[in-house]
């Protein structure tokens, strides 16, 4: 009697319920909804590559061109500029790489893959985030920090032991960056004691003798005169203009040369803000992309588990 009962238990046939709940893990990859996912999928993963060469391109432009973070972190004194420049150039460059990844996992559905390409994408899109978020905190370093780092180089660093190399590239760098921006000294304008008038009233270069009776750097001259422009005219040849007087300094006509007056930190501003703008808007709008895209991957790797 126990042996028939265990016979009917085994022998018991599946029901049309459970045939249809084993059956309903297996999903045709050719589906409509599938295939809908699969193509917003590729779009995104394009959009998200073509978006990774924009962030490779602004980390570039941010630090490599003529006057980016490179030349003039030791000037600003905000070593984060440098940092996120950097991390925009690597974070470019291995997105590039993983969104070619997803989109070969993708087309030829491959599973491991397209995890692959989930960790990877995971960790990149944080980076890229965090520096878009660095990129406006450095926006707002620059009123707290960049003027006094300004007037602290010129000080102790501009024109003195340029055999040191932190001294020399200063040196390079305010030359540099005075000459193209048409600016002399830190900040201020032409009546502050910070702006032109920061190399004659405070600096090692003028104070401890090594500029050679300058004023001012040949860098903070333009058109004209450059001896007189440089403040070493004899006393009988000097005019009653700066850098020779002031600040305050008179209003005078025409001298004959060109005197840089206001401050870089004021050319300098709206330049450096740009970049700022620039680096957060462009990390935090691709960043986006990779999240939304990665939750569609996410999606897709689990369905791809039962597919056939």
């Amino acid at each position: 009697m126990g042996k028939n009962m265990l016979n009917i238990t085994r022998s018991k046939p599946k029901y049309d319920d459970e045939v249809k709940i084993e059956s309903i893990h297996f999903e045709d990859k050719s589906s409509k909804p599938i295939k809908m996912v699969r193509l917003v999928l590729i779009l995104l993963l394009v959009i998200v590559l073509i978006g990774s060469l924009a962030v490779f391109s602004v980390g570039v432009l941010t630090h490599e061109v003529e006057y980016g973070s490179k030349q003039i972190s030791d000037l600003i004194g905000v070593a984060m500029y440098q940092v996120d420049s950097i991390m925009m150039i690597g974070v470019g460059m291995a997105a590039f790489l993983i969104t070619i990844l997803g989109l070969i996992a993708i087309l030829k559905n491959q599973r491991c893959l397209l995890g692959l390409h989930l960790v990877i994408l995971a960790f990149l899109s944080i980076m890229l985030f965090v520096g878009g978020v660095l990129g406006y905190i450095f926006i707002a370093e620059l009123e707290d920090t960049v003027e006094r780092n300004f007037e602290n180089s010129i000080k102790k660093y501009y024109g003195v032991n340029l055999n040191v190399g932190k001294n020399r590239d200063i040196t390079s760098a305010w030359d540099n960056v005075q000459s193209t921006f048409g600016c002399c000294g830190a900040y201020g304008n032409i009546n502050s004691t910070t702006s032109w008038a920061i190399y004659k009233k405070h600096s090692f270069w003028y104070l401890d003798g090594i500029a050679n009776g300058s004023m001012v750097p040949a860098s903070c001259c333009g058109e004209g005169d450059l001896f007189k422009c440089m403040g070493r005219a004899n006393a009988t040849a000097s005019p009653d203009a700066p850098p020779y007087v002031g600040p305050p300094s008179p209003n005078v006509g025409s001298v004959g040369y060109s005197l840089y007056t206001e401050g870089c930190y004021d050319k300098l501003h709206s330049y450096l803000v740009q970049n700022g703008i620039l680096i957060g808007t462009v990390a935090i709008v691709v960043a986006v992309f990779m999240f939304i895209q990665m939750s569609l991957s996410i999606f897709l790797h689990r369905k791809m588990k039962y597919m056939h």
